[in-house]
């Protein structure tokens, strides 16, 4: 099995493992701070072997290490402060 076969399987085992938790945890910060893991994890993990940014400019790269981590802090930012945040963005 080659590095982009372990890749994907290492991909799928981190949705599927997500998806098990989601359905049988109950919401907490265990369960927030193992899906802001796993949004890392899977990021850097696409961003290097599916994106071939290890080929790229550093600037670019880190520019999307970055942007990963801030979807695994904004994860970590709706799990303490979503109805708030539900209360400001909704129109109606």
């Amino acid at each position: 099995m080659g590095k982009a076969e372990k890749t994907w399987l290492l991909l799928v085992v981190l949705t599927l493992v997500g998806a098990l938790l989601a359905e049988t945890s109950g919401a907490g910060w265990p369960l927030a701070l193992a899906v802001a893991g796993a949004v890392i994890v899977k990021g850097g993990l696409v961003i290097d072997h599916y994106m071939e940014m290890s080929r790229a400019r550093a600037s670019f790269r880190r520019a999307l290490y970055v942007f990963s981590g801030i979807i695994a802090v904004m994860v970590l930012l709706t799990h303490e402060f979503g109805e708030t945040i539900e209360r400001i963005t909704t129109i109606y």
